[in-house]
Formats: C-alpha cells, sequence, structure tokens
C-alpha cells in the first residue's frame, strides 16, 4: 500500500513541477501577491492619507477670539492663520472646494462674551456655535480639521467641566494605551488573517485538483491507471496527498507573504511579522490546522473532480463550495472572536477559521485546536474512501 501511495504521490509531484507557469502561479504567485500589496499599501498608499511633517496648515479665520488664537498659535500645530472678514468667506469657501486652502473657521461675534454670559441651564437659545468648513478629500484639509476640533473639544471642556482626563504627566506622557505592539498586531491579523489564509488554501487546492482526476479523465489516462495492481483505495490517498503537498505549500507561501506585509502596512517599524510575536508552539499548531484544512479541501475538490466529465466542469462545481468557505471562513467576526466551548471546532472550515483566530489573537485553547485538527482529518478519510468507492465505478471512471 505505501508504495502504491507514494508512486501516485511522485506522479503527482513531477506533473505539477514540471509545468513551472503551474507551479509560479499556484504556489509563489499568491503569496508574493500578498507581500508586495500590503508592503505597498505601508509605504506608499500610508503616504496619500499623512501630511508631510513640515507642512504648514493655511487656515482661515472670522472673529477669531484672543482666547481661540492663543490655542491654535503654538508653533507644534504648524498653521498659519489669516484671519478675514465676513465678505471674504465665499471666497475661501471656494478655495477649500477647489482644494487650494485648508480650513475657515467661523466664530460668532464677540465670541468670549457670548461664552462667558452662557449658562446651559437657564438660556432659551441656542449656544454659540462655531463652523469649520474644510474639504475631507483633502488630506491637508482634514488634518486641518481633525486637529482644530481636538483642540475646540478641549476648550469646550474646560469651559464647563472642573475636571480633567488623562492629563499628560511626567511619568505617563500623553499616551494611557497600556496595548502593546503584539496585541494591535494579534487583533488586526486576528480578524483579516484567517479568512484571506483560507480562501489562499483553499484556491491552491482548486487550481490543482480539477486537473488531476478530471484532467487525465479527460485525456483517457485515468483508466489506464486504474487497471494497474494498485488498489483504488491507494490511488485515490496517493492523488489527494499529492495535490496538498502543493496546496500547503500555496497556503503556506501565502500565509508568510501577508504576515511579513502586514507590519508595514499597519506602520509597525519592524517587519520581523510573526516570528516577533508568536512562539514555537503557535506556529506548531498553525501548521497542523493548515496541513488538516487543506487536506480537507483538497479531498472534497478531488471528490468533485472525481466525479465530473471535464476539468471546467470540475472546476464549475467547486464554484459553490468556494462561496460557502467564504462565508464560513468569517466566523471570527461572526462570534466577535473566538467562542467558548468546543462545540463549533468540529464543524468543518468553522473550526479552522476559529483556530487561526486564536492563535493570532494569543487566545489558544490547545484542546480546542486539536480537536478541530481530528476533525478535519476524519473528514478528509471520509472523502478519501469516497473517492476510492467512485473508482470503482466504471461509469464514472469511464463517462466523459
Amino acid at each position: 500500500m505505501k508504495n502504491n501511495v507514494l508512486t501516485v504521490m511522485k506522479k503527482e509531484c513531477r506533473r505539477i513541477f514540471n509545468d513551472r507557469n503551474l507551479f509560479f502561479t499556484t504556489v509563489l504567485l499568491p503569496g508574493l501577491i500578498m507581500f508586495v500589496m500590503y508592503w505597498f499599501m505601508g509605504n506608499f498608499m500610508g503616504d496619500l492619507f499623512s501630511v508631510d511633517e513640515e507642512y504648514i496648515y493655511q487656515v482661515h479665520a472670522v472673529n477669531m477670539p484672543s482666547s481661540v488664537a492663543g490655542l491654535l498659535s503654538a508653533d507644534e500645530l504648524g498653521m498659519d492663520i489669516h484671519n478675514i472678514s465676513y465678505d471674504q468667506i465665499d471666497e475661501i469657501k471656494q478655495q477649500i472646494s477647489d482644494r487650494e486652502t485648508d480650513l475657515l473657521i467661523i466664530f460668532p461675534a464677540n465670541f468670549d462674551e457670548l461664552v462667558a454670559t452662557f449658562d446651559p441651564h437657564t438660556a432659551t437659545s441656542p449656544a454659540p456655535n462655531i463652523e469649520l468648513w474644510h474639504n475631507f478629500t483633502r488630506t491637508e484639509s482634514n488634518e486641518a480639521n481633525g486637529i482644530v476640533m481636538a483642540i475646540l473639544n478641549s476648550y469646550h471642556h474646560a469651559l464647563t467641566h472642573r475636571f480633567t482626563i488623562n492629563l499628560p504627566t511626567d511619568d505617563y506622557g500623553g499616551n494611557f494605551n497600556l496595548a502593546t505592539d503584539a496585541d494591535m498586531f494579534g487583533m488586526i491579523i486576528g480578524i483579516v488573517v484567517p479568512m484571506l489564509f483560507i480562501l489562499m488554501i483553499f484556491t491552491g487546492a482548486q487550481a490543482l485538483a480539477p486537473e488531476s482526476i478530471a484532467g487525465e479523465k479527460e485525456r483517457g489516462t485515468l483508466g489506464s491507471i486504474l487497471v494497474t495492481p494498485a488498489r483504488r483505495r491507494d490511488i485515490a490517498l496517493g492523488k489527494i496527498l499529492g495535490i496538498s503537498v502543493f496546496a500547503l505549500m500555496s497556503g503556506a507561501v501565502s500565509m508568510f507573504g501577508a504576515l511579513f506585509g502586514m507590519p508595514s502596512m499597519m506602520g509597525m517599524e519592524s517587519g520581523g511579522g510573526i516570528f516577533e510575536f508568536y512562539t514555537f508552539t503557535d506556529i506548531a499548531l498553525l501548521l497542523l490546522v493548515t496541513l488538516s484544512t487543506t487536506l480537507v479541501f483538497v479531498s472534497v475538490l478531488s471528490l468533485l473532480s472525481a466525479y465530473a466529465k471535464s476539468v471546467k466542469q470540475a472546476t464549475g462545481y467547486s464554484m459553490p463550495i468556494m462561496i460557502i468557505v467564504m462565508i464560513v471562513a468569517l466566523g471570527g467576526m461572526f462570534f466577535g472572536g473566538v467562542p467558548d466551548g468546543i462545540a463549533l471546532f468540529f464543524v468543518p472550515v468553522l473550526n479552522s477559521s476559529l483556530s487561526i483566530t486564536a492563535i493570532f489573537s494569543f487566545d489558544v485553547n490547545v484542546i480546542n485546536i486539536l480537536t478541530a485538527v481530528a476533525t478535519n482529518l476524519a473528514i478528509a478519510t471520509l472523502v478519501t474512501f469516497l473517492m476510492a468507492r467512485l473508482f470503482n465505478s466504471e461509469r464514472i471512471v469511464f463517462d466523459k
């Protein structure tokens, strides 16, 4: 049995290795695309939504009160304040719309006096209103609006409250966020990667499985394989394992491409990716989940390929499966993370998604993950058995 399985595996491996275009597009290209995409988004796309440190915001103000002028004149804000009259309002609004300047602030006349005399408990008229006009599609304008809005909100709270929130000190500066880089990395990765990673594994298997069986059926070579002394079960297992090797390689390359590129997209200085935050145990569990998930996808797609009359038909059969996989792979989002209990780890694909989410979110329960792996292996074994039974059907084998 062992020799028969290895013989079929070697045949599948030679077929894929000898087709350099297939090997590159199926195994290497997805991971390369993932890395380049995330690296590009982090290093180039980020520049589209950031402002140069030397940039001076052009801010125009009507009736600027001295109390606010002092707050906006700090050198570190980098703002050039232009005091204008009411007659110039329409002109400045048009310049903002034309992306020629950044911000227009309109204060009521005698703003400081109105604020000093306004009592929200007894007032019969609205509170003094400040208008901030900006262009959301211009990064500099949007940033200037955010800075001024934050300053005015702080000023508003200072006038109405008698306590402070997160006042910077020598010990804490202005940052009271206790989340580490690992926490932030895990949160983002735990949301994005499971669905993406599972989809990459599936597409890798989808690119290889239809050709493996339906392709040989079209060419008329499957029958010659089945008449050899090898048992049908060994042939089915050999084909599944052979395809799984390359599907696993495709998924692993895609995973590492995403993980090495993700820190750049998130603005982290280091590009060490997975090796900075996860232990050997985490990586080992991830590989087990990857292997078992790959075997499930390859076995199911191979079963469909064995039933199909052509590669085109086998690919068509796989499309509804891909849609289901995409939906179920979002399990971590549906449940807001990793749910308690072990029941959902018996559900194919969903268990893989939850396991990957748990690993990347630092919420590992080894029993749950091993349950998912065992479930996937059991399903792959069952499907392999069904595929061997299909090979025993002459109608299925020779129907073209």
